[in-house]
């Protein structure tokens, strides 16, 4: 099975799911967290709540910043003035005892991990990402219109106890 396919499972096939589509903009990101914080905690799975946070955090500044409609694409909507409709839309599910996190923004551009200089106030969230969960992906959306970058985050295995 793909990678990708793999991670989608969890969002495909949950036991609760929950999403919201946000305007791409500066407060996408604090909505974001919210969002995550109330569907983990009503879900009781508050152990992974600050691994999960981070990585909605993360993903969501990428697609507010980096995940912009590409100029003159056909089909997407568009505003009174003409400019684009950005959108970010954020999928959390659970199945078992994992986690899944997905962001869609309309760029096709795939997420690419920066170095940043030691004095740098941003260029690190994908670095973030790759600590905080299990596993992450990225691929374009079906319908062509953007990309989907997908996270994991998981239980650890309890320890056996005697």
């Amino acid at each position: 099975m793909d990678p990708i396919e793999s991670l989608a499972s969890v969002i495909s096939a949950p036991d609760y799911q929950k999403s919201v589509t946000l305007a791409a903009n500066d407060r996408a990101p604090g909505k974001a967290r919210s969002f995550a914080r109330e569907a983990l905690t009503e879900w009781g799975v508050e152990d992974l709540l600050d691994q999960a946070v981070l990585i909605v955090s993360e993903l969501t500044t990428n697609a507010e910043r980096h995940g912009r409609t590409p100029d003159a694409s056909p089909g997407f909507p568009y505003g009174a003035d003409g400019e684009p409709v950005d959108e970010i839309t954020l999928t959390l599910a659970l199945q078992a005892d994992v986690v899944g996190i997905e962001v869609e923004d309309s760029s096709p551009e795939p997420p690419v991990p920066q170095i940043a200089s030691l004095y740098a106030t941003s260029g690190r969230g994908l670095h973030l990402v790759s600590a905080a969960a299990d596993a992450w992906a990225a691929c374009p959306k079906e319908d062509g219109r953007g990309k989907r970058v997908i996270a994991l985050v998981r239980r650890p295995e309890s320890p056996i106890t005697s």
